[in-house]
């Protein structure tokens, strides 16, 4: 409980309530409740101005006329002036006798009646206006906690993202960033504005309960807030009921479900009289419980209605007694406006339950969101961290073991490889190559053991140096919603578009890229052009190879590749090995064949190592990996699945 507290004052600080929006949704609610008030006012001398003026066929003995006044008894049209002589005295009615004796129009019946209409009229409009102002205030403001929370998702995922081995990080955070969020943003809204009215009309209203007439302002109040309670304890009971019911009903029809993929042994067994007797008793069991659940809502809800009826009942007796007393009886306009007022108070009443709804779905809701944003990455530069050259001997794996959600994937690897070398990572499981492989530019840091970079632990370098040096092309990354160019040079103003082509060049992208409809300029992305798998891969050839790094790690398409591009990502392969350290996680037999070594890995160590064709001979491990990758079998299922 103290977690979801946090997170709900998390999303809805203290400053969000006095900041520009907060403070419009306390003022347009408060001009809200000031109609309200005024309204009851206006039902108040309306009704009065009827029964005083022979509007209604029955004046009750609450109309208290001044014994000095013949105004009624000589027939005149005295407008307002009998209101102001009843109210006039009282504290809140102090505008009304001079109201009434300087505007002529309240000075009639028909000007004084027209006028209460008309204002009635506006004052509705204008407490409908500033509630939908209140509502759009309040949505301003959560959809500022909409904008931030996702700006810190984003924030976030960039620190956790880079060690993502399996994808789930990103499906955690596109259902944060899309889904919580939206639900947050409206439920905010909707919380808001309620809790907001509740905490201004309520008040508001119950003050003008009492003021009406404390004594039976006590007696209403009472049998209203009894039958308010024993209203949402039946509703929620019988919701309570409905679900155990359906669960029940539910179990019964997957137990139905269950007998339709029975038919071969039922046929083949000749059970078709004992299979059709269990399927009708529990036809009738899983019909029986669902009319139960219908029944016992219905049985529920009646009984709410029932009360609240016979608390509406006991209420207009109260206030019928009250007027028709012989002693002090209550004006019938007080009466009146006392009724309506208690009927805004029920409804203001009745959204508490939604408010609590809002609040505990809110409170989950953020609690899930702030998990993830409480996150510890996983990776972090240490304090004095050093500069780290590029690899020019070897790079060393000592003793390395890594663990990601209980899994123990890597159970103290050795491993060596040498500058400048080609060297491919393999494995039947595939993230123990792409473990070994996020290793190196610290996209993971190592459970135990040592990264060494020329004899250099990369634990206590800086994130920057070694990632500068050490740079991951994968096959999946996508593109970025921009330019061809902005995809290559990423925003850094220290490359010009000319080194960007050459870039290009080096990797055979530069082809494919002067073919777009605008060349270098052309938009990638949702909204532009779309390219395939063996142009994506040599776009982020060229990303790399324009910052030229000491080591390069690939991870190759899993799709197959028409003979062309396999042509043109080989020499592309032959040019950049030439200056830097390459590392594959191979999808294609012939870049495992061009490899100086290959790293063979299983159950989290190191297997065997060698060139393709030695570990051909010596490991069957190995045989059983090349077969499963590339057998031809394999490969002409993928083409009939391309086709």
């Amino acid at each position: 409980m103290p977690v979801m507290l946090t997170s709900m004052r998390r999303l809805i600080t203290r400053r969000s309530w006095v900041d520009q929006f907060g403070v419009r949704l306390f003022f347009w609610l408060i001009v809200a409740a000031v109609c309200a008030v005024f309204l009851l006012v206006q039902i108040t001398l309306l009704v009065d101005l009827l029964v005083t003026r022979n509007a209604v066929e029955f004046i009750p003995a609450s109309v208290q006329i001044d014994p000095e006044s013949d105004l009624q008894e000589s027939g005149i049209d005295s407008g307002l002036t009998l209101q102001a002589e009843r109210f006039g005295n009282l504290p809140l009615w102090f505008w009304l006798k001079p109201a009434s004796e300087r505007l002529l129009f309240l000075q009639t019946t028909t000007g004084a009646l027209t006028t209460l209409i008309l204002v009635t009229l506006l004052t509705v409009v204008l407490f409908s206006y500033s509630r939908t102002l209140a509502r759009v205030a309040s949505a301003r403001s959560a959809r500022e906690i909409g904008t931030l929370l996702r700006s810190l998702i984003h924030r976030q995922t960039l620190r956790l993202g880079p060690s993502d081995l399996t994808g789930h990080r990103y499906q955690t955070a596109m259902t944060h960033f899309v889904d919580d969020t939206e639900t947050i943003r409206e439920t905010a809204a909707e919380w808001r504005w309620r809790f907001v009215r509740s905490c201004i009309l309520l008040p508001v209203l119950l003050i003008c309960v009492l003021a009406i007439d404390f004594r039976l302002g006590i007696e209403c109040l009472i049998p209203a807030i009894a039958c308010w309670y024993v209203f949402r304890f039946e509703r929620k009971q019988g919701a309570q009921r409905r679900q155990i019911a359906e669960s029940h009903a539910e179990t019964e029809a997957r137990f139905l479900s269950e007998a339709l993929k029975q038919t071969r042994l039922v046929r083949g067994y000749n059970m078709e009289e004992f299979e059709q007797s269990l399927f009708n008793r529990h036809l009738g069991r899983m019909t029986e419980q669902t009319r139960n659940a219908r029944r016992q809502e219905r049985t529920a809800l009646s009984t709410a209605r029932l009360v609240t009826w016979v608390g509406l009942t006991l209420i207009l007796l109260l206030v019928a007694l009250r007027v028709t007393s012989a002693v002090s009886p209550l004006p019938l306009s007080n009466a009146v406006a006392l009724l309506v007022a208690l009927g805004l108070f029920a409804v203001e009443l009745n959204s508490c339950d939604r408010l609590l709804q809002l609040q505990n779905k809110l409170e989950t809701t953020g609690d899930r969101v702030y998990r993830y944003l409480d996150e510890i990455p996983e990776v972090g530069q240490a304090v004095g961290a050093k500069f780290i050259e590029p690899v020019t001997k070897s790079i060393l794996l000592e003793a390395v073991h890594y663990q990601q959600l209980g899994h123990q994937l890597l159970r103290g690897i050795d491993l060596r490889i040498e500058a400048r070398t080609e060297v491919a990572l393999v494995s039947l499981d595939p993230l123990l190559p792409r473990t070994v492989a996020y290793l190196l530019p610290r996209f993971i840091e190592p459970t135990k053991g040592r990264v060494l970079f020329d004899g250099e632990d990369i634990a206590w370098g800086t994130l920057e140096s070694i990632r500068t040096e050490t740079l991951y092309v994968a096959a999946e990354d996508p593109v970025l919603s921009g330019t061809v160019l902005d995809n290559i040079v990423c925003g850094e103003s220290r490359y010009s578009e000319q080194d960007a082509i050459e870039a290009a060049k080096l990797v055979h992208a530069h082809a494919f890229i002067t073919r777009l409809p605008q060349g270098y300029q052309t938009v990638l992305g949702e909204h532009g052009e779309q390219l395939d798998a063996g142009a994506l891969f040599r776009l982020g050839l060229a990303r790399a190879a324009l910052r030229d790094p000491a080591v390069m790690i690939i991870e190759e398409p899993k799709v197959l590749l028409d003979d062309d591009t396999k042509s043109l990502i080989d020499d592309a392969y032959q040019r950049l090995s030439a200056t830097r350290t390459m590392i594959y996680l191979p999808g294609r037999l012939s870049t495992c064949r061009r490899c100086d070594q290959v790293v063979l890995l299983h159950e989290g160590l190191v297997e065997a190592v060698g060139t393709h064709q030695e570990l051909t001979k010596s490991s069957e491990v190995f045989r059983h990996w090349d077969y499963l990758t590339f057998n031809s079998f394999n490969r002409r299922t993928q083409r009939l699945q391309k086709a």
